[in-house]
C-alpha cells in the first residue's frame, strides 16, 4: 500500500537522518544558487546522501560491528529545511554506538559481497545475502577485537581489488579473493601488518576510471592513479603511500573523479569545500599541494566526498568599490583641463533655472 517513489536519504556526521521525495529539489538552471536542503549545526555536515526508491533497503553499520536494516520508507520523512531526526530514534542503538557506514541496497544479490575493514586492520568479506534479515535489533556483521571498531564497508562484485591505507603513510593493494568469504559472525583476517602505533584511515575499491586522493592532517593532499599501487598479497607490510615524517600523517583516502568536491573538517570545527579537480595528480610518494591551511595545534580530522557545486557569486554580496585617488590639481592642470566657455555656459544655465523655478517645481 506504500507508493513507490524516488527519495533522497541524508545522514549527517552527528547522526541526524532524513528522507525527502526527490522532486523536493526542483530542477534549476545551471549556475543557480540552489535551495537550502537541510538545517544543521555549524560543525555538522552531510556524511551520506543518495537517491533511492522508497522500497529499497538501507543497511546501517555501526562502530560496534553490528548492521541494521530498514526499508527506505521506514525512515521518517521531513521537510526540506528540517534538521532531521536523530538516528537513535530510528534504530535501537546501544550507548556509545554510532553509525559509521550507510549503504543503499536494491536487492540482496547472491553474487555481491560486503567487504568490511576495521580500524585495526582486520578485513572481512561476506556474501551480501547473509545480511538479509528483518531483525529490528540488528545482527552481528563482524566480531571485533577489544578496542577495535568497524569503520569502512564497500559492496564488491567478487573479483575487485581493494586499497587499504594507514595513518603512518603505508598502503596495500590486494585482490578481494585473498580474503576468503566468511560467515556473518566471523572475525575476519588481517588486511595489513600494522606497526604498534598505526591504524587504518581508509579503504577504497579500485576503479581505474577514478583516482585515489590522499589528505594529511597538516593540510596537504594529492591525487594518484591506482596503477601506482602494485598488487600484493594480503597481510603484508604494504608500500609507502606518503612520507609522513616530512609532510604530516595521513588522515583519509578517498576515491574521487574530476567532477567531485571534497569537504574537509578540522579539529576546531572549521569546514572547507574544494573541487577535487583543483588537487593535482602526482606520483604515489609525492607531497602534493596544500588543500587547506591549518593553524598551529589544529589538524584535519575527516574528509568527505560530495557532488560538485559550482562556485558562484551571491547577488546579495556588496559590490567591490574601487577608490581612485586623484593627485592634487595645480593651477596649470586646472587651466589645461577646463574647456573654454564652461563658466559662461554654467552662468547662463543658472539664470534660466531661476526664471523657470516655479514651473519646474
Amino acid at each position: 500500500m506504500i507508493p513507490v517513489e524516488q527519495s533522497v536519504v541524508t545522514l549527517t556526521k552527528m547522526g541526524y537522518i532524513k528522507r525527502l521525495p526527490s522532486d523536493t529539489y526542483r530542477l534549476q538552471h545551471r549556475g543557480g544558487k540552489g535551495v537550502n536542503g537541510m538545517s544543521t549545526r555549524e560543525e555538522d555536515i552531510t556524511d551520506y546522501m543518495f537517491v533511492c526508491s522508497s522500497h529499497d533497503y538501507i543497511l546501517f553499520f555501526s562502530n560496534f560491528g553490528r548492521v541494521y536494516r530498514l526499508k527506505a520508507y521506514e525512515i521518517p520523512e521531513g521537510s526540506r529545511t528540517a534538521k532531521g531526526l536523530n538516528i537513535i530514534n530510528v534504530l535501537p542503538l546501544q550507548p556509545d554506538e554510532k553509525i559509521t557506514v550507510m549503504l543503499n541496497v536494491k536487492e540482496f544479490d547472491e553474487e555481491k559481497y560486503l567487504c568490511m575493514v576495521t580500524k585495526k586492520g582486520i578485513i572481512k568479506r561476506s556474501l551480501l545475502n547473509n545480511y538479509n534479515t528483518s531483525r529490528k535489533g540488528g545482527v552481528i556483521a563482524v566480531v571485533l577485537d577489544e578496542g577495535d571498531e568497524l569503520r569502512w564497508v564497500q559492496l564488491t562484485n567478487g573479483n575487485d581489488d581493494v586499497v587499504v591505507a594507514t595513518h603512518n603513510g603505508v598502503a596495500i593493494r590486494f585482490n578481494e579473493n585473498d580474503a576468503r568469504p566468511l560467515g556473518r559472525t566471523a572475525r575476519g583476517v588481517k588486511a595489513i601488518a600494522l606497526s604498534e602505533d598505526d591504524e587504518i584511515v581508509g579503504m577504497a575499491v579500485v576503479d581505474d576510471t577514478k583516482t585515489l586522493m590522499t589528505v594529511t592532517e597538516t593540510g596537504y593532499g594529492r591525487r594518484s592513479e591506482f596503477s601506482d599501487y602494485r598488487c600484493q598479497s594480503r597481510g603484508g607490510k604494504g608500500i609507502t603511500n606518503y612520507k609522513v615524517e616530512k609532510y604530516g600523517k595521513v588522515t583519509s583516502i578517498q576515491t574521487v573523479t574530476e567532477d567531485d568536491d571534497a569537504i574537509l573538517i578540522t579539529s576546531q570545527g572549521i569546514i572547507i569545500r574544494i573541487a577535487t579537480s583543483a588537487v593535482s595528480t602526482f606520483a604515489r610518494t609525492a607531497k602534493g599541494v596544500r588543500v587547506m591551511r591549518v593553524k598551529d595545534g589544529e589538524y584535519i580530522t575527516a574528509v568527505q566526498v560530495a557532488e560538485h557545486e559550482e562556485q558562484i557569486r551571491d547577488e546579495d554580496d556588496e559590490e567591490t568599490v574601487v577608490e581612485t585617488v586623484t593627485p592634487p590639481a595645480t593651477a596649470e592642470s586646472q587651466a589645461e583641463s577646463k574647456p573654454e566657455g564652461v563658466e559662461e555656459a554654467f552662468n547662463a544655465l543658472m539664470e534660466n533655472a531661476e526664471k523657470h523655478e516655479g514651473e519646474l517645481e
